[in-house]
């Protein structure tokens, strides 16, 4: 299970092999969508904190460089 924060600043762990993709949403907030059935048969999705690239990296285990300002 992998850690993120919520945008509500809530720990939420992740299950990797249940990730079917994840996309931006707004500026350090990605959408993380889910093998997982919601409402009308949709994928469950959970909003995180981090950028595309950091939430993926951390989903497949490869470390992130930070970002350079």
């Amino acid at each position: 299970m992998i850690g993120f924060k919520n945008t509500h600043n809530q720990p939420v762990y992740v299950n990797r092999a249940q990730v079917l993709y994840v996309m931006p949403f707004e500026e350090d907030v990605s959408v993380i969508a889910l093998a997982v059935a919601g409402t009308g048969g949709k994928p469950l999705t959970i909003h995180v904190r981090g950028s595309v690239e950091l939430v993926s990296s951390k989903l497949s285990g490869m470390p992130v460089s930070a970002p350079s300002r």
